[in-house]
């Protein structure tokens, strides 16, 4: 039986087509959003979109007695200059996963493009290098304290006083290029 014009029938498939529509724009909006973060992963760069397009890049550096050694002085803890310049350093967290030991009174610090800019120099024995967990660094997302690199740079492991025996940790570092 034909379809007549303004029927029940037409006002079904008028709706049917419009879901269909509807439903292949979605999967096509979804694969791209899929094939974004694909990309990012592929360059080891995970952005996290915000407005504007606009993401954070994550910075993750690691020490390793082990594999790093202890020695008094400055240890680039990615052995490159992994912070692009002009990269503006809104936050982060430390994470001890085995405290900092010494034979003697050891302190440690965290910088990037000055010293102490994001963890200041502290004896190992006190916080944040003496307990394990999650810890504080001093860019906390907010404008006083976030870091703005002029070169590219690395993220350094400072020893001073003392050589260190034994201990492990990672730092994420969050930054938008400005």
């Amino acid at each position: 039986m034909p379809l007549g014009v303004g029927t029940q029938e037409t006002g079904w498939i008028s709706r049917w087509a419009f879901q269909v529509n509807a439903l292949s724009a979605d999967v096509i909006g979804r694969q791209a959003i899929e094939d974004r973060y694909i990309q990012a992963a592929k360059l080891d760069q995970p952005t996290i979109e915000g407005v504007n397009g606009i993401g954070f890049r994550v910075c993750r550096a690691a020490y390793s007695f082990a594999v790093d050694g202890g020695a008094v002085g400055t240890i680039a803890l990615l052995g490159a200059t992994s912070i692009p310049a002009n990269a503006l350093i809104a936050g982060g967290v430390l994470v001890v996963a085995t405290a900092l030991t010494s034979l003697g009174a050891a302190t440690a610090a965290l910088q990037v493009e000055g010293a102490n800019d994001i963890v200041n120099a502290a004896a190992i024995a006190g916080v944040p290098w003496s307990t394990t967990g999650r810890k504080s660094i001093i860019p906390a997302f907010t404008g006083a304290t976030a870091v703005l690199t002029t070169a590219a740079r690395d993220v350094s492991l400072v020893i001073g006083t003392a050589d260190l025996t034994a201990g492990i940790f990672y730092v994420l570092l969050y930054y938008v290029l400005v």
